[in-house]
This record gives C-alpha cells, sequence and structure tokens, in this order.
C-alpha cells in the first residue's frame, strides 16, 4: 500500500513535454507576433519559449539562434542556477520565470532575498504579493496566455 501510494505521488512531479515550441516555427525577432499568437493556443509555456520571451522584454531583442545559447545566456545573467539543464521543450517552472522577472524589474525582494539573493520560491512569493503572477508555487507551470499575461505586466511595469 505504501509503495503504491509512493510511486502515485512521483507520478505527480514530472514536468510535461510538449512536441515543440513556438520559437522553433517563429525564431527571429521580427516574427515576435507570430510567436506570441502561437502561445496563446500552448497548454503550458516550455523552457524555450519561455527564455526567448524573457530576452526579448528585457533586451528588447533576442540575438540568440538556439536554445542553448538562450539557456548559456540565462545561467550567465542568474536567471537559472549554473548547473541546471532544463530541456527545450519541457514545461518551463514558475520560480525560473520569477527569477529573471525580478532581475529585469530589479526587484529586492525582503530580507531573505536581500540576505541570500534571488531564488524561484521567493522571487515567485514576491512577484504574487505585487500581483504580476497569478497564486501558484515556483514548480508549477504557465499557460501561452498566463505567459503573455505575466510579459505585459513585467512591461507595465517597467513603463511606471
Amino acid at each position: 500500500m505504501i509503495l503504491l501510494l509512493a510511486s502515485a505521488g512521483m507520478v505527480g512531479c514530472a514536468r510535461t513535454m510538449l512536441e515543440s515550441s513556438a520559437v522553433d516555427d517563429w525564431p527571429g525577432n521580427e516574427a515576435e507576433l507570430e510567436y506570441l499568437e502561437a502561445l496563446e493556443t500552448q497548454r503550458v509555456v516550455t523552457n524555450h519559449d519561455a527564455l526567448h520571451g524573457l530576452l526579448l522584454l528585457a533586451d528588447g531583442a533576442d540575438p540568440h539562434e538556439t536554445y542553448e545559447q538562450r539557456l548559456a545566456d540565462a545561467r550567465q545573467r542568474g536567471w537559472l542556477a549554473p548547473d541546471a539543464s532544463p530541456e527545450a521543450n519541457e514545461s518551463a517552472a514558475i520560480g525560473m520565470m520569477a527569477v529573471a522577472a525580478c532581475e529585469i524589474l530589479e526587484i529586492e525582494g525582503g530580507l531573505t532575498m536581500l540576505f541570500f539573493g534571488p531564488s524561484p520560491r521567493y522571487c515567485t512569493r514576491e512577484l504574487i504579493f505585487l500581483d504580476i503572477l497569478p497564486p501558484r508555487s515556483e514548480h508549477q507551470s504557465l499557460s501561452g496566455l498566463e505567459f503573455i499575461d505575466l510579459l505585459g505586466r513585467i512591461e507595465d511595469r517597467l513603463g511606471e
């Protein structure tokens, strides 16, 4: 009985995998509108799509051509741990997107973030408090529409 319950609990921890990402079909900066339209129908946003969208927002353009280049840039910016290697078409964790958003918005957070730096858990909590993210844990995912909303909320804050 215990083994059955333990195995049932492990199944719920797996990340969703999609066959492809929207950025695979609309990779260039000039295709940003088509990329966002493709995201509207995705049930989850992938790591590849999240990094492309966050780089577009942070820099106004995404100079990278491959997922590996985007991943290296995200590691360099501190959005991901140096040893993190999430798969391109795997659903992106809200925590990674929250760390990126806090960096883009220059959110310092509370004492925990001040002492220990940005972490997926506390960046997620800070963005929920600021009404930038819907109430979720750092391990959950966003749909394509929710990710577009997140990008819009970040952009609104940047304009203030």
